[in-house]
């Protein structure tokens, strides 16, 4: 049998009538079952062998790249992966692993700035277009608020916030129309509150509190003010100028050096006088 396998054209007749064979035979589910179970053993047995998984897994990838030129299998087989992917996620250990992976290569492509750049562009392209949704922008809106609302319980965050927000508005406030804008609507905004009449009886009370506590201040600016000048009339002017012999309080003088005096070009005969 072998001497006859030599020649091509037994060859080619006998492995055609083993396929026709092969063929009928596989129309038995059972014998089906037992042979594709019998290859799957032969196989992992020839996977062990380094050599031989490296050359099978580059013909897969060649033959596979073929097959996806086709679109209607390419089709076919993306939306095989995505099903098969969503029934492998459904286990938390594989979805943690999957995300990990994910994670990790997200994060080296992203050393990329083009690559980065293409990405942020897609995320915020893809954010605008579910932000139309308006129970979607609510949800958002509502998860940034909470989120906002714990960040803000540290009080750095809400110190260096508050001061990035004060900057912020300090350089809107430039433009014209928006201060206009913003003028008008803190007035509108004080117009309804002030219909209340609760909220324009603590207004008053805070302008009074205001008022008397400006006055205070005042008065005992006035208080100290007058009597360090009261002080200082009783202790007299004690300071002797050396150039008119005159007393002067500690205040109405200045301490004026020879260095002083060359620094603003006055002559040696005025200096030494």
């Amino acid at each position: 049998m072998r001497e006859r396998r030599n020649d091509d054209g037994f060859r080619l007749s006998d492995n055609r009538r083993r396929a026709e064979s092969l063929q009928i035979a596989r129309q038995n589910d059972e014998f089906k079952n037992e042979e594709n179970k019998r290859r799957a053993e032969a196989l992992m047995i020839e996977r062990q062998n380094d050599e031989f998984r490296t050359e099978e897994n580059k013909r897969r990838a060649e033959a596979l790249m073929i097959e996806r030129q086709n679109d209607e299998f390419r089709t076919e087989e993306n939306k095989r992966r995505a099903e098969a992917l969503m029934i492998e996620r459904q286990n938390d250990e594989f979805r943690t692993e999957a995300n990990k992976r994910r994670a990790e290569a997200l994060m080296i492509e992203r050393q990329n700035d083009e690559f980065k750049k293409e990405e942020n562009k897609r995320r915020a392209e893809a954010h605008k277009i579910e932000r139309q949704n308006d129970e979607f922008k609510t949800e958002e809106n509502k998860r940034r608020a909470e989120a906002l609302m714990i960040e803000r319980q540290n009080d750095e965050f809400k110190k260096e916030e508050n001061k990035r927000r004060a900057e912020a508005h300090k350089i809107e406030r430039q433009n014209i129309e928006f201060r206009t804008q913003e003028n008008d609507r803190r007035l509108n905004s004080l117009k309804i509150k002030r219909e209340d009449e609760e909220y324009k009886q603590e207004e008053r009370r805070r302008n009074a509190s205001r008022m008397r506590m400006s006055r205070d201040k005042y008065e005992n600016n006035f208080h100290l003010m007058k009597l360090n000048y009261e002080s200082k009339i009783k202790e007299g002017p004690t300071h002797i100028c050396s150039c008119c012999g005159g007393l002067w309080f500690k205040y109405s003088i200045k301490e004026i050096t020879v260095e002083m005096l060359r620094n603003k070009g006055l002559p040696k005969e005025f200096i030494d006088t």
